[in-house]
């Protein structure tokens, strides 16, 4: 499964238990609508950190990064390539 096929699982899996099934796209921006918390991004970051090895705790944080699933795979190709 590609990176971006496991972040958009994930996303999925966190708007699915909030009780959000609509659908959304890899550009959609899921924490500016308001689907997505800031706790929620938390939940993304720490998935992140698990699953490839990234250490957000020496950069600066960006919600931005965050928003959708197109820019949370940019960022993680960024970070380990």
């Amino acid at each position: 499964m590609s990176t971006q096929a496991e972040i958009r699982n994930f996303l999925e899996e966190i708007l699915n238990d909030k009780g959000d099934s609509s659908g959304f796209t890899d550009q959609q921006l899921l924490v500016t609508e308001g689907r997505l918390t800031s706790l929620d991004v938390i939940t993304i970051v720490v998935f992140l950190e698990e699953n490839y090895g990234i250490d957000f705790s020496d950069r600066p944080f960006d919600q931005n990064e965050f928003d959708s699933v197109e820019s949370i795979t940019a960022l993680v190709d960024t970070l380990i390539n």
